[in-house]
């Protein structure tokens, strides 16, 4: 398939961090798009209709985690008289946080929530949410980018931060140590940083995770090329695209690619640019690393930081390590 194209107009200089990401990631060799990229109304929905999927087994572990934790977790601050605040970076609609509000409101914790998230519609939706199922929680929102919106609310005030979901797969082992590098100036000594990590496993389990049979992880990559073709008048057809999951045990990386099926030619009118696929080149969209616990241990030390414990599922599919910067 070799498709005609119109001409377009080169851009004369990228006016947003979204339009220059996706015109350096179309144009690079191996093609790749940033999956902070995934979440819109679409994106959200459908990222929320895989953490309900059984093959999802991170959704599960963390929840029992959380779970069975949350007494243990409400004693990190328990000694202090001042109240605290639970800062939940890539909130999303709380899923699992909320066992921790709903067990704080419960035991009378003086906090105050502040859910972080890229998607203003995710935060929107969210605080609506909590003020009305929760009235007398205090709630602080922000539609930011997770480290600015770390130096926006720095105070004296305690802190837990979460950083749940495995989030940090998506990060290389240099960007990962440099993002907790940088949490760490926004903390004070006596605040804490709960972070999920997936744990290596068999790797049939998380390559099911990752292509599931519903089909909603499919949907969700997808939804990033019909994102581009609404926001920068692109011709991307989402049906000539595969995707692709796979994993590498040695290094933990499982990753998602969408494969070309044809040769095929994409125009993107507001970017200024015509980029060419050849069959079966890929456009990686997404690397979520696995960790061993020693990775775990090492990446903390490298970044600043102690770990205070690590908090396990029944299996030990996955952990969420709780640190203090040194």
């Amino acid at each position: 398939m070799n498709n005609e194209i119109k001409e377009v107009e080169p851009l004369a200089q990228p006016i947003s961090v979204f339009e220059s990401d996706v015109t350096e990631g179309l144009t690079a060799s191996p093609k790749f798009l940033k999956s902070k990229y995934f979440y819109d109304k679409t994106g959200d929905k459908l990222f929320q209709q895989i953490m309900e999927l059984r093959e999802y087994y991170l959704t599960n572990c963390e929840l029992e985690i959380l779970n069975s934790h949350k007494e243990h977790i409400a004693a990190y601050f328990k000694g202090s008289q001042e109240p605290f605040q639970l800062v939940d970076l890539g909130a999303g609609n709380a899923y699992k946080t909320k066992i921790l509000l709903q067990h704080f409101i419960k035991k009378n914790v003086n906090f105050e929530y502040v859910p972080v998230d890229i998607s203003e519609n995710a935060i929107e939706k969210l605080t609506f949410d909590l003020k009305k199922h929760f009235p007398k929680i205090q709630i602080s929102g922000y539609s930011k980018e997770y480290l600015d919106a770390l130096r926006l609310i720095k105070n004296e005030t305690p802190k837990l931060i979460l950083f749940l979901g495995a989030s940090i797969g998506n990060f290389s082992r240099t960007e990962a140590e440099d993002f907790f590098k940088q949490i760490s100036r926004q903390m004070n000594a006596e605040d804490l940083l709960c972070i999920g990590f997936d744990l290596k496993k068999d790797t049939q389990i998380i390559l099911d995770a990752y292509n599931d049979a519903r089909g909603i992880t499919k949907k969700f990559n997808l939804n990033l090329l019909t994102k581009i073709n609404r926001e920068f008048n692109a011709d991307f057809k989402t049906d000539t695209f595969e995707h692709v999951p796979s994993y590498d045990p040695h290094s933990g990386e499982a990753r998602s690619a969408l494969r070309s099926k044809f040769n095929q030619k994409i125009a993107i009118q507001k970017l200024g640019v015509v980029i060419e696929l050849k069959e079966g080149e890929l456009i990686h969209t997404e690397i979520s690393k696995k960790y061993a616990l020693s990775e775990i241990k090492s990446l903390a030390e490298n970044s600043g930081f102690q770990i205070v414990e690590n908090l396990f599922d029944k299996h030990h599919y996955f952990t969420n390590s709780v640190w203090r910067k040194n």
